[in-house]
């Protein structure tokens, strides 16, 4: 034992360790900072979400942001895709397909008040994107859980030349308004993944105190999309770039191919430049006109729902610098709790050893705080943490 102790290979992992730990402790793991404006209901809330205001510990074998979104994607294609009860494709007033994949509606006779949670995919994602979320949600809380998918998404047949990748609110009125037509007395949950939360916050702005949610979560959104799409780190916009071309564009070229614009559509480099020329597919009859209608800043400070927004500092998607920009609204917006965190990637936040989602647990408290909102009032000594800059 003496000899391992004095051999120069035990020293020198000794000393790896160490700085390994010194480094994790100091540099990674911290308390997430909280911005919201006060009021008692915005404190009754944090007291309830418990995960809010202890330390995140993302997983120390994997806390770096290439390494979170890698294990993320490749969760994605190698775990069994979910087991949903039923999946419902809806014909819009123009004639587009949407549809809805359900889970949990075989406890919908023995259980009148589970509220629904409506969840809304990636970019390029559809129902399968999102089971991780779904599956936690279901089995840590027994709830009902509909993911909206949008036209030109998963197996959706294009029955009109026309795609927003942001997804339409449009569209999104007439799935809720569906849903809540066949659940009429169930309080509905909004969940937005990534460019899921984009569509979340352009239909709260637009809805204002109308919105048919009693609250809602953004997973790492983007704010304004004009320019956040043009600061996605540079290997993963041609990625993404190159995905859109194939997932949309290929997938569904016949039904494209009748627009014009579509040929430059196919010439693109980035996710950037995709977005700037999408209005030659998604209605619109230029760039302008396309974000002036799609861009959820533009109206997200007409929100009145509560909210609870997720950003990472270390995001290489919707980067910090979105998220800076956006604070002189975010944090004075009524009912709203952003939370800043210094790791956690793009929508991975791994935790733990088998690097299990802390933002799952985040939606999951959160929402659970906000049904809990009929108990009794009881006083708090929560307080509002100061702004601070992330670098």
């Amino acid at each position: 034992m003496e000899i391992i102790a004095n051999h120069p290979l035990f020293t020198i992992f000794t000393i790896l360790t160490f700085s390994f730990l010194f480094y994790y402790f100091k540099e990674v793991v911290e308390t997430p900072v909280l911005r919201f404006s006060e009021s008692d209901f915005l404190l009754r809330v944090i007291e309830r979400s418990p995960v809010l205001t202890k330390k995140y510990y993302p997983t120390f074998w994997c806390f770096n942001q290439h390494l979170m979104l890698f294990l993320l994607m490749l969760r994605e294609y190698r775990t069994k895709p979910y087991h949903y009860d039923q999946f419902e494709q809806l014909k819009m007033k123009d004639a587009g397909i949407t549809g809805l994949a359900w889970s949990g509606t075989k406890d919908l006779a023995t259980n009148s008040d589970l509220p629904i949670i409506v969840v809304f995919h990636t970019i390029s994602g559809d129902e399968q994107d999102v089971k991780s979320t779904v599956k936690y949600l279901r089995e840590r809380y027994g709830w009902i859980v509909v993911v909206c998918i949008r036209r030109g998404h998963g197996n959706l047949p294009l029955t009109k030349p026309k795609i927003n990748t942001m997804g339409s609110t449009s569209d999104l009125k007439e799935q809720l308004t569906y849903i809540q037509k066949r659940f009429p007395k169930r309080k509905m949950f909004g969940v937005g993944i990534s460019a899921g939360s984009g569509l979340l916050a352009r239909y709260l702005g637009e809805a204002g105190v109308q919105s048919k949610f009693a609250a809602a979560v953004a997973v790492s959104p983007a704010y304004d999309i004009e320019k956040a799409f043009h600061r996605v780190h540079p290997v993963y916009s041609k990625i993404m770039g190159q995905r859109m071309i194939n997932y949309f564009l290929k997938n569904h070229y016949e039904s494209l191919s009748t627009l014009s614009g579509i040929e430059e559509l196919l010439k693109i480099k980035t996710i950037g430049e995709f977005q700037d020329k999408l209005h030659t597919i998604s209605g619109y009859k230029d760039k302008e006109n396309y974000y002036y209608h799609s861009n959820p800043v533009l109206v997200a400070n007409k929100i009145r729902t509560p909210l609870l927004v997720l950003n990472s500092a270390d995001d290489p998607i919707c980067v910090n610098q979105n998220v800076l920009e956006n604070l002189h609204w975010l944090e004075t917006l009524p009912n709203t709790i952003h939370v800043h965190t210094k790791r956690g990637s793009h929508i991975a936040y791994f935790e733990g050893l088998k690097a299990n989602s802390w933002s799952d647990k985040v939606i999951g408290e959160y929402f659970a705080a906000v049904l809990k909102e009929n108990l009794p009032k009881r006083k708090v000594t929560v307080k509002a943490k100061k702004k601070s800059k992330r670098k």
